[in-house]
């Protein structure tokens, strides 16, 4: 467990795509870390291909010396 202790966040949105999201969640989480879903709000979100989100916490609550890293998943907007 070499990430015991340390916290990372993950930024999500609408569009975020899923497996970047939820690949580096799995192998972090199996690693020790704590891993945050961090949001605009705490409103669940949608993922390019269909993954829902809730958000633990807000970007705006993080702070930077809680953290060992921030994560930032490609999204996808379609027009």
């Amino acid at each position: 467990m070499k990430l015991t202790g340390k916290t990372i966040a993950t930024l999500v949105a609408a569009g975020v795509e899923d497996l970047e999201y939820y690949v580096p969640l799995m192998r972090l989480q199996e690693e020790g870390a704590t891993v945050l879903s961090a949001g605009l709000d705490l409103k669940p979100v949608k993922g390019k291909n269909g993954l829902v989100i809730t958000p633990d916490t807000t970007i705006a609550s993080l702070s930077a010396e809680d953290l060992f890293a921030i994560i930032l998943p490609g999204t996808c907007h379609h027009p």
